[in-house]
């Protein structure tokens, strides 16, 4: 039988909404976003993409591609593929190592997380909207 790993790098700290990034992704983020069939295979093996995952791509070096599952709040990250560190998805830490763990999880909360928060503020959303837990 074989498992599946992932990176299972989270972001529970951060106080932005799930369901407002979902949309922010969606609708900003992945707007125009083309995934090459290649990409989608290697993601995805043939399967399709599920109602709880978005694969977003960073085009700047490094230029990456991320798949990203939103059951927990606000999303995690499962895997990434970067064709200057492997010829495949990368979807174990120990593959990765600390300063690149460290390199992605930043490269995430700077383009998509902060970058959704601003968007959110420019748009004048409520942040009952943008943010969890709101009371």
């Amino acid at each position: 039988m074989t498992t599946y790993s992932y990176l299972f790098i989270d972001f529970k700290e951060s106080r932005i909404s799930g369901s407002f990034l979902k949309m922010y992704i969606d609708s900003v983020l992945n707007k125009n976003l083309i995934v090459p069939d290649s990409v989608n295979y290697i993601f995805l093996s043939g399967n399709i993409l599920n109602d709880q995952e978005r694969i977003i791509h960073f085009k700047n070096e490094p230029d990456e591609w991320y798949m990203i599952n939103f059951t927990t709040e606000p999303c995690w990250i499962g895997t990434i593929y970067n064709k200057k560190l492997a010829d495949t998805l990368i979807n174990n830490r120990t593959l990765l190592g600390k300063n690149e763990i460290q390199r992605v999880e930043k490269r995430f909360q700077t383009e998509v997380l902060k970058q959704a928060e601003l968007y959110g503020k420019k748009k004048c959303l409520p942040d009952s909207v943008i943010y969890k837990n709101l009371h």
